[in-house]
């Protein structure tokens, strides 16, 4: 089984204007357009067993629509997380409402909602969401958005998980974007997931990937595309050209996916 573990949709009658402002605001065009059938057919294609959608909450306000959108379009073959502003005032009662529904995680986008990842009033969501066993997964890195800041460097990672010890932690883009070498020295090997993706070159070549995976882990390590920005067949290319055991490669297509969601 192959698990895209990181992709974004938005529905149907916004995803044009939600693609023009955010290519418009972070310079960066995407290779698909974000719609369920666009996704679905870009699986078959690729071959994707399943996918993991991150919504992304960027106003409190938000939390109501986010939640019904993801019930709307959880399936078998499309696994949607949550996400709430996580100093919010309704932030608690949403994670609670999201794991009522069945929802397996929450996904964090430090740049695009404006926090830091170890700010100590961010601390009961992350709280709640290991009491809940829920997954959280952290953009990590560098944002096109933002791009003279770094709000989820590595350390930012650490804080989280030396606080919060059992929190099923992912940081998205190999640990942070456009920080391989700071990620291979302070990050990998920590009690945490990394995600691939957005690292296909020229962001990390292979035998940089190689040896983040060989530090840090086969075994946590989960294959991503961020769909739309990137078509997943590029992302897989690298992964089936990495010069990996083949047991290794399928760990982080589609094994450590199934564990960790509980497949």
């Amino acid at each position: 089984m192959i698990i895209d573990f990181h992709t974004h949709l938005f529905p149907d009658d916004v995803a044009e204007y939600a693609m023009k402002k955010l290519s418009g605001s972070s310079k960066v065009s995407n290779d698909c357009f974000p719609v369920q059938s666009e996704l679905l057919q870009t699986m078959d294609v690729a071959g994707i067993d399943k996918s993991v959608v991150l919504n992304i909450a960027t106003r409190e306000h938000q939390h109501k629509n986010i939640l019904s959108f993801a019930q709307e379009i959880s399936s078998d073959r499309l696994i949607s997380f949550g996400s709430v502003m996580p100093a919010s005032e309704s932030a608690l009662d949403y994670v609670s409402k999201i794991y009522d529904a069945g929802i397996k995680g929450l996904k964090f986008h430090p740049a695009l909602q404006r926090f830091k990842p170890e700010d100590k009033n961010n601390f009961p969501v992350y709280d709640l969401a290991r009491a809940l066993d829920l997954i959280v997964l952290f953009h990590a890195g560098w944002d096109p958005t933002y791009e003279d800041e770094l709000l989820c460097p590595p350390q930012s990672i650490i804080e989280v998980e030396k606080n919060f010890p059992g929190l099923k932690i992912i940081a998205a883009h190999m640990g942070g974007l456009k920080l391989a070498n700071e990620v291979l020295e302070v990050l990998a090997g920590h009690d945490v997931y990394f995600d691939t993706a957005w690292t296909a070159e020229p962001w990390i070549d292979k035998p940089m990937m190689e040896k983040l995976i060989i530090k840090h882990g086969s075994d946590k390590v989960l294959f991503g595309s961020d769909f739309p920005w990137n078509d997943p067949w590029r992302e897989l290319m690298l992964i089936s050209c990495l010069n990996l055991p083949s047991e290794d490669r399928e760990l982080i297509l589609g094994g450590n996916a199934e564990r960790l969601l509980g497949l």
